[in-house]
């Protein structure tokens, strides 16, 4: 039995689901260089964080707190970061995600694009992580 770590960064996920449900949620799965950063400039923006402390059951997550965006890392546990991508757009079409990758190539980038996602890299900073997901 495998077991799902989602961590939230609002007290109560449940009450903000049923009480502010235009509030925007996002999905960070596995570890990222500036998810800390990335996760304070969201919340200030207004955004319900989750985040997955690895990048297994990203699908799992996506169906339990229905978020706006999900990122993903290049490499998502047991498979590619671009595979999880394009099962997330095949069952969750409306879902923006997009893949976190070490540097921006544009292997990388038409990668991302065939799969139905965005592209950023990780050396763009927290400024480019949220403009990725907003």
């Amino acid at each position: 039995m495998r077991t799902m770590t989602i961590t939230s960064s609002t007290r109560n996920a449940l009450t903000t689901r049923t009480t502010k449900r235009h509030t925007k949620r996002v999905v960070l799965a596995g570890r990222f260089a500036q998810a800390a950063k990335l996760t304070e400039q969201l919340s200030a923006l207004g955004w319900e964080v989750h985040t997955l402390t690895t990048g297994r059951d990203i699908h799992a997550a996506a169906a339990a707190t229905a978020p706006h965006a999900v990122l993903v890392p290049e490499v998502a546990g047991d498979e590619s970061g671009y595979l999880a991508c394009a099962k997330l757009r095949h069952t969750l079409p409306n879902l923006k995600v997009v893949v976190v990758g070490s540097e921006r190539t544009p292997k990388r980038e038409a990668l991302a694009q065939f799969v139905g996602a965005g592209f950023v890299a990780e050396t763009d900073g927290v400024n480019g992580l949220v403009a990725a997901v907003s």
